[in-house]
């Protein structure tokens, strides 16, 4: 987003879920393919007369269907490892630790139906750390430019709310990188102001959230805009994404700049597709300035940072972490590593 502040826009991967569904319907014929098998019965050396001559229908075997993505499951086959535990500040091996992140901001973080369950990617990636640890994670909800403020008072221990790794965050964080982003420009359906690159932005009124890559991204392109003679936009920065949203419906801004993730993710499933579109740019298919995403900790804070390295590696080879970030459709990273943002962000 913010975040960090691409996924491909295949951003749900419903098929997962629609898999069992369809196992249920059609026919009764079976094929054979690399998921299922069909046996027959072999056949008889015995004869008889024509007139009680019998056949035996072929039996077939078929492989059930893979289950639905169920992140409870995904928890129950992670196998802690107590070298991690060890690793933790003292308090954090009886406590855990606390996930600060910013709700909602689908698919990394948002609530279930209208509860205050929180699910996504973020909080489905911390549960599977601190189940690899072996200690609980607690995920607070908290306004995204409160985030870093609240490790720093001690308040919350880790930041995961689709933060961009970069140098500017670098110099109070330290970032285990799990995914990477970048921006995006979400429209109107339909796309009623004819709104394109990031040039057409100039002298609109154009929303993003406060405190997010986004909103210094505009900033520097407002510079831009004047050196070459062009109207400045208005910038309005709001609380958070449902904020951003209402004024792009209301007419108050062309357009809301967030992680593409986000972008695509809301386009796809806000009734069904028929309220926002992403503007597509050739220059930048899977958004501008894309960056790596990672948990963000307190520089001073070495030990929770390792700990959490190793755990995410240690998630990445048993297959939890694939099996999390493939039902997001987010960008995976291929190893766990620290700090690898380059841009200077903000």
């Amino acid at each position: 987003m913010k975040r960090t502040y691409l996924i491909i826009l295949g951003v749900l991967v419903f098929a997962l879920i629609l898999l069992p569904v369809l196992a249920g319907c059609g026919s009764t014929t079976t094929t054979t393919t690399g998921q299922s098998s069909v046996t027959t019965a072999a056949p008889s050396t015995e004869t008889t007369a024509p007139a009680t001559t019998e056949t035996t229908a072929p039996q077939t075997t078929t492989t059930a269907a893979p289950a639905a993505y169920d992140i409870k499951t995904v928890l129950a086959g992670i196998q802690a490892d107590p070298t991690l535990k060890a690793m933790l500040p003292a308090a954090m091996q009886t406590a855990g630790f606390k996930v600060a992140s910013d709700i909602p901001y689908p698919p990394w973080e948002m609530f279930v139906g209208d509860t205050s369950q929180p699910t996504g990617f973020d909080y489905d990636l911390s549960q599977a750390l601190a189940a690899k640890i072996g200690v609980k994670a607690d995920f607070i909800e908290t306004k995204f430019d409160s985030i870093i403020l609240s490790l720093q008072s001690g308040k919350n221990d880790v930041a995961m709310s689709d933060m961009y790794d970069n140098m500017s965050r670098q110099k109070v964080l330290d970032f285990v990188d799990y995914a990477e982003d970048g921006t995006s420009i979400l429209v109107l359906k339909g796309n009623p102001k004819n709104v394109g690159g990031l040039d057409t932005l100039a002298g609109q009124a154009v929303g993003c959230e406060k405190g997010t890559t986004q909103a210094v991204m505009l900033e520097n392109l407002n510079k831009q805009f004047q050196s070459a003679g062009k109207p400045a936009m208005t910038i309005n920065q709001y609380p958070d994404q449902p904020s951003a949203l209402l004024a792009v419906q209301s007419g108050k801004v062309v357009g809301d700049l967030t992680d593409h993730s986000t972008a695509a993710y809301i386009a796809m499933t806000t009734d069904n597709g028929a309220t926002f579109e992403v503007v597509a740019d050739p220059a930048a298919p899977s958004g501008y300035d894309s960056q790596p995403v990672g948990a963000g900790v307190l520089k001073t804070n070495t030990a929770l940072r390792d700990t959490l390295q190793k755990a995410l590696q240690g998630l990445i080879d048993d297959g939890s972490y694939k099996t999390i970030i493939d039902h997001y459709g987010l960008l995976p990273v291929t190893a766990a590593q620290i700090n690898q943002g380059t841009a200077s962000g903000a």
